[in-house]
């Protein structure tokens, strides 16, 4: 009887030293995939490039650099990592915003911007995935057109109407996506993009969609692949 109680001591005690053991390890692994302990995650870089995006894009040109708010920028930990911009078509003469940011998963995936619009005179209306069609590489690196963003539409309440189109989405590199839950999905990525279009909408044209259609692959050169 004596022999097996003094088992228990040295039993808890190696008990103990695998459930501590067990502990280091998974906070080690984590902190290598999310490079808590590191100076290199690519986000540095993966800023510089996204701010190497042409002010000229086809017919597209931009006329403006702007600036997010400073709560804005410290919410989403964005310093020197956005281009704010509004570019116009030299032939339509129609003009859209866009917000391409690069950030901490954690924080940029799961920003909506539909919450900063809105205000008295407008109302927001319908939300929706819209696909953007031309070719990417999935995750696989497998060729792909499923290329998604959310499109929410605000109609103006006031006296002279109006619809503004927003689109938005996440990227970890290999496309954008519309997804319900982006902090699980990209939740082993490092760091993650964020795209957001604003512009008018008449029943004729989707100024929005028709900027996304031809500036994207353009785009995709200035986002660089997570891991």
């Amino acid at each position: 009887m004596s022999n097996e109680k003094s088992k228990n001591p040295i039993q808890l005690y190696v008990g103990i030293v695998i459930a501590v053991a067990i502990l280091l390890a998974v906070t080690v692994y984590v902190g290598m995939r999310t490079a808590r302990w590191s100076n290199f995650s690519g986000l540095n870089e993966a800023r510089e490039k996204l701010r190497e995006l042409p002010y000229t894009i086809g017919d597209w040109t931009a006329e403006g650099e702007m600036e997010l708010s400073e709560n804005d920028v410290k919410y989403l930990q964005i310093q020197n990592g956005y281009i704010t911009r509004r570019y116009k078509n030299s032939k339509t003469k129609s003009e859209v915003y866009i917000t391409l940011m690069a950030g901490k998963t954690g924080i940029v995936v799961v920003h909506s911007p539909e919450i900063c619009f809105g205000g008295r005179d407008y109302k927001k209306d319908e939300k929706g995935r819209i696909s953007v069609p031309f070719p990417i590489l999935d995750f696989a690196g497998k060729a792909t057109d499923d290329n998604a963003l959310w499109k929410v539409k605000f109609i103006n309440n006031s006296a002279r109407g109006g619809v503004i189109s927003f689109y938005y989405g996440a990227s970890v590199g290999n496309g954008w996506v519309a997804d319900d839950n982006p902090r699980v999905k990209f939740r082993n990525f490092r760091y993650a993009y964020k795209i957001q279009v604003q512009a008018s909408e008449n029943e004729d044209d989707d100024i929005a969609k028709i900027f996304l259609t031809d500036c994207l692959p353009t785009i995709r050169d200035y986002v660089l692949p997570c891991r």
